[in-house]
Parts: structure tokens; sequence; C-alpha cells
């Protein structure tokens, strides 16, 4: 007699390897995940390109570097000569990110640079020896015609700006004496009378600011042309000193000064991972959302006085935080909250298509059902070797149990077709054990009936 082996079925081989095949997928899925995340983490340390030491980049950047620390990143700050020195460096590919006075970037390519902000106005201070001009001091910059000027250091935005705004009023090399200095050195050549007159571009508390301002024998030029200016050229706004504003006691300045500004903007390589950006735009709002001597409160940081374009991710995220409503960033330590960032939006709706069409897979939904029935059959087989034993109590409630479990099988549960015949094989069986309890049941009732027809007294 021979004995005929089942050959083995794609069903069959499905069916006994489909939990080992599913933990497999998952395990990979997790593993591509996790490789994925672990690519796009940020870098824990970077580059901020700054101005000199002691400037108004330098020092903001400080800040930066004190708010970055406390979130677990680096940023490791580089002097360079100026705007247009860190404005090279960035495009390239020195440095990632760097402060750029405005103006600068204006024709630069949108494909390798972008703004990320601007964060604070940086007047335009023009300050004469007041001996230079025994006739009166000036108050438009044609008037500066045959006169030593400072106009800031090779590389620097000073420069770039002050050669432009004499040239749109005619002072050019070829009438005038421009001298390259920086900050340092043009104060220094001011005071000793080496110049008549000199360019900054700073903010007000800078120490080269202070020790200008203060002293009597400078003066600080009126820009009597400041609107016009302006209206040529658009990264310039007028800004106005009121009498008094700089210093109460001693009165200055002696009369109110209109100045033009331009705006500190930061500029980044398309390349920047956008946590650091997120970073960066925490630490922009939380140094400069209270504003300065020139700035409302809230003014900056914006998206307004910007050279490039701004991401509208950067920007969307820069007037949550602004805002109040990044809720993330106030309950979540700042990794967590930028993972959930970037992932939620993407994740989510991925979760919504993937896992309906997870549950629609055949080899899925057939792993489900038939673990589902494995399940009943190893109730209903602990039931069967239990029988013998029970009591009638215990029998009566299996009874029940299992009635009930062949009720709901025959109208709440619904199958395919293709899985009628194991949902009515496993029905049988149900059937088969209720009856092998009605059989213990009735053994139980007619021991009991002997038992007390014995212990009946004799009539």
């Amino acid at each position: 007699m021979s004995i005929r082996r089942q050959v083995p079925t794609v069903s069959s081989f499905l069916d006994k390897y489909a939990k080992w095949m599913i933990a497999l997928g998952v395990v990979l899925l997790v593993a591509v995940l996790a490789y994925l995340f672990w690519r796009t983490l940020p870098p824990r340390q970077f580059t901020l390109l700054t101005g000199r030491e002691g400037g108004a980049y330098y020092n903001t950047a400080l800040k930066y570097q004190q708010i970055a620390k406390d979130r677990g990143f680096t940023i490791n700050i580089e002097p360079t000569a100026g705007s247009v020195a860190a404005l090279e460096m960035l495009r390239n590919g020195e440095a990632d990110i760097g402060f750029v006075q405005g103006g600068l970037a204006v024709n630069e390519d949108p494909t390798q640079l972008s703004s990320m902000a601007s964060v604070f106005y940086e007047p335009v201070w023009v300050f004469l020896r007041k001996d230079a001009f025994p006739e009166g001091f000036p108050t438009r910059l044609s008037e500066l015609a045959g006169k030593r000027i400072g106009v800031g250091e090779d590389g620097s935005g000073t420069q770039a700006l002050a050669t432009t705004l004499l040239g749109a009023s005619g002072i050019i090399p070829e009438n005038s004496t421009f001298v390259h200095l920086s900050t340092a050195d043009a104060t220094e050549q001011l005071k000793d009378d080496r110049i008549d007159a000199a360019f900054f571009v700073m903010g007000l508390g800078t120490t080269a600011g202070k020790a200008l301002t203060s002293d009597p024998e400078l003066e600080l030029m009126n820009f009597e042309q400041a609107d016009a200016y302006a209206a040529k050229f658009p990264y310039l706004v007028p800004v106005t000193i009121p009498k008094g504003a700089i210093n109460l006691i001693n009165d200055i300045p002696s009369e109110d000064k209109q100045l033009v500004a331009t705006t500190a903007n930061l500029v980044v390589r398309n390349s920047f991972h956008p946590d650091l950006l997120r970073l960066m735009t925490i630490a922009a709002v939380q140094t400069h959302e209270a504003g300065d001597f020139f700035a409302k409160r809230y003014e900056f940081p914006n998206a307004v006085n910007t050279d490039l374009p701004v991401n509208k991710k950067v920007a969307a995220y820069l007037e949550r935080i602004k805002s109040g409503e990044s809720t993330l960033d106030n309950y979540l330590p700042f990794w967590a909250a930028a993972i959930i960032d970037r992932y939620l939006l993407f994740v989510v709706p991925i979760a919504l298509i993937f896992l309906p069409m997870l549950s629609r897979s055949p080899v899925v939904y057939t792993t489900f059902v038939r673990n589902k029935v494995r399940r009943w059959y190893k109730y209903l087989r602990g039931v069967e070797m239990d029988v013998e034993s029970m009591d009638l109590a215990h029998v009566r409630e299996q009874i029940g149990q299992l009635e009930a479990l062949d009720e709901q099988l025959g109208t709440q549960l619904n199958l395919s077709t293709s899985y009628m015949p194991e949902l009515y094989q496993l029905r049988l069986h149900l059937n088969y054990v209720i009856e092998k309890l009605h059989r213990r049941e009735q053994q139980l009732v007619g021991m009991e009936q002997a038992a007390g027809l014995a212990a009946a007294p004799a009539g």
C-alpha cells in the first residue's frame, strides 16, 4: 500500500510561513526607516560667518551660540572682513550660513543661496570731524567732495554700501580720497585727524558706536535726503535718532538726526539642513523679537527685507514661532519637536494609505482568519479534553459559552466565500463538543438522581 504525499502549494506555503514573512517585512521596514532617519539627522555643529570681533554680527552670533548650545548644538563663529567676504565664502561652499548686509545678495543665484530672515536694522553712520567743515556740517553726501573719506575695509559691506551711496551722490575716487579702513582703524584715524569723514554700518551699542558718539570733536551727519536714498535703493529705510536719545544728560545728539539703514540678513546655502534652519529660526526669534533702538517689538526677524527668496517652509515656521503657535517647541525637546515636525506630515498620510492596503492584503487577511480559527480550535480542544472531569455547574457553563460562540459565528462573522468551508468545519466541530457536553450533563444528572434515590428512607 503506497502513501500519497500531498504536494505543497503556494497557498499552503503562505499559510505556513505568513507570520514569519510579515515579521521579516516589518523588521526590514523598521531597519530601512531607521537608516533613513539616521541619514537625515542634522550635524551637531556648523559654522556661522560674521564680521569682525566686537561688531554687531559677531555679538549677535554669540547669543545664537548660547541658544544652540542649550539645545545640544555647537556654532563655530568665524569672523570675516565683512559681508562681501562672507557672501563669497557662502557662494564657494566654505560655510552654510552667514550674516550678509542687505542689498549685497540681490544678484546671487537663488538655486544656491536663500535668505533665512532679516534680523535687525543696520544704520549707516557718517561721522565728520568738526574742524574739517568750518563753514557748517554737510547734510548731503555730495558735500563731501574733495575730502578724505573712510569707506570701510576691502571685503566689507560697509565699503560696498558707502561707495554705492557716494557714487549716486557724485562722489568718486577722482574727486575725493577714498581710504579703505576697518572700523577700528577708521575710528582711530578719524580721531587723529588723518581722515575727514568715515562711513560705519553698525548698531548703536557697539564699542565703536559708543566711542564715536561720545567724542566732542566729531559730528554725526544728518541725512537730509534719507527718504530719497530709501526710494532709490529698496534695501534701505529711513530711521531717526531723536534729540538726546543717545545720551540724555549730555543731549547727544543735539538735534534729531535722520539716517538711512539697511538690514542684517541671514543667508544660507540651500543645502543647509532643515533642522538647523529650525534651530536658527528659534535663535533669531529669541534674540530679536524684543526689538531694539531702531526696531519695534516683534518687528524682527522677518521675511520682508530680504535680498533672496525665503523658503516657504522657513517663512511659515518663522511666523509660527513668532505667534507662539509652534506648540511642539513649547512642550518637547528640540530634537523631538524637529523629528515630529519633519516626519509627521509625511508619515501619517503614508500610513493612512498603507494600512488599509495592508489590511486588504490576501496574505495578511488569510493569516488573520486562519489564526483566529486556530485560536477557537485550541479553546475548543481544551474544553473537549476536560469534559470528563467537569462537574455539572462547569458543564452547563461551557455549554452556554459554546452555544453563544456558535450563534456569533453564524450571525456576526462575515467572511469571503473562499473561507466558508473553514467556518462550517469549525461550527461542525463546535457542535460535536456541545453534544459531548450534553451527554456529560445527562450523565451527571442521572448520577445525582441515583444518589438521591439511594439516600431516601425506605417507605
